[in-house]
């Protein structure tokens, strides 16, 4: 076997291992290595970076939503294709160097052995879908037992993709649809303040606090699938408007405002605001958020919005910490997560804020039939 022909078993064999182990790291294991070049996590931020780029110089509306909406299934696609050409090319490469594959009726090393590199490639496409033409055959025992395992990789890739298809949409489904009733009855814009409101129109701190318990559930699946499937960050909501990164964001602020109200800082807004930042903190590991700290606290500094939130909590009737106690204990809790929040809002380009269910006029509340 010449030099050039047991660099192609080593490179083959590199391609076929280094594929293999990233299928692994994606579809099988529940806690995914972050090396981040792994080939499915390149081949993500070469095409999220060239959407980035194509959305940036797109005008807001329907093209511009449907097209970012298409990069996760898509890139769902480009990834099995990517695997597979791997595998067919590094199996090819095996092949080519080790011999042992001949025409049907010829034996190994006579006129009719395969002798090209796209020979071989396209006999390991045969064996790895399985195909059997029958032309081509192994005629060695290493050859053999070679095509075997080329087989048997590629009904593995094959169920791996089936599997994990129906765990990532239902994990999708379920964030969704849970977030559907994240909702203050308005037609617009959703913040903290007009939420909590909302979830207590008669400015009961208790039953404020019995609204959060469902939401920490919901954040701790979200803070487990989109660990186990980073896959799950790229899918966005079917409404516009609507996104899981602000939804927490949103939920997180929301908790905040039971710090400061007298009767509802209570566990379930506590545990929620941890699941929240826990969640913030796993995404954004080894980010450099310097940029959005400076930005935020000089904002912080100058005191925006605070003011305003304490005025519209007090008229609705809630009992607050006093100003200055509520305004510094708001800042302190809010600086864990706030700058990864800003992050994942720019990098995955969600919609700033979350908007409420469009259905074209306000709905009213029915009015009860019994005092």
């Amino acid at each position: 076997m010449d030099v050039f022909r047991v660099l192609a078993v080593i490179t083959g064999s590199v391609a076929v291992v280094s594929v293999l182990a990233d299928m692994i790291n994606t579809l099988v294991t529940t806690q995914t290595s972050s090396w981040k070049w792994w080939l499915s996590r390149r081949l993500a931020a070469i095409t999220w970076k060239f959407v980035r780029a194509v959305s940036c110089r797109m005008k807001e509306g329907p093209l511009k939503a449907g097209f970012q909406a298409s990069l996760a299934p898509v890139l769902v696609l480009m990834m099995l294709a990517v695997w597979v050409l791997q595998q067919i090319v590094g199996f090819g490469l095996i092949w080519w160097g080790i011999g042992g594959v001949t025409e049907a009726g010829s034996v190994a090393g006579e006129s009719g052995s395969l002798a090209g590199i796209a020979d071989s490639i396209y006999y390991s496409g045969v064996v790895f879908f399985t195909v059997g033409f029958g032309e081509v055959v192994p005629s060695g025992d290493l050859a053999r037992l070679g095509a075997l395992l080329e087989a048997f990789s590629g009904v593995l890739t094959t169920a791996l993709v089936i599997g994990y298809l129906p765990a990532l949409y239902g994990a999708y489904s379920e964030r969704e649809r849970k977030l559907m009733t994240l909702d203050d009855g308005s037609e617009d814009r959703i913040t903290p303040t007009s939420l909590v409101q909302a979830w207590s129109p008669d400015a009961s701190a208790s039953e404020l606090v019995a609204h959060f318990q469902p939401w920490e559930d919901w954040a701790a699946g979200i803070l487990e699938t989109h660990t186990s499937f980073p896959m799950l960050r790229l899918f966005r909501s079917h409404h516009p408007g609507q996104n899981w990164v602000t939804a927490l964001g949103l939920l997180a602020d929301s908790a905040l405002h039971c710090e400061i109200i007298v009767g509802a800082n209570s566990r379930a807004p506590y545990f929620l605001l941890r699941r929240i930042v826990r969640l913030f903190h796993d995404l954004t590991e080894g980010i450099d958020l310097s940029s959005y700290r400076a930005e935020l606290d000089l904002g912080y500094n100058r005191g925006e919005g605070f003011a305003q939130l304490y005025e519209q909590l007090e008229q609705h009737g809630f009992e607050l910490l006093p100003y200055e106690k509520a305004r510094e204990s708001l800042v302190h809790l809010r600086r864990q997560f706030d700058a990864e929040l800003e992050y994942l809002i720019d990098e995955l380009l969600a919609p700033r804020g979350f908007w409420g269910h469009r259905v074209g006029h306000r709905t009213e509340q029915p009015t009860p039939l019994l005092p």
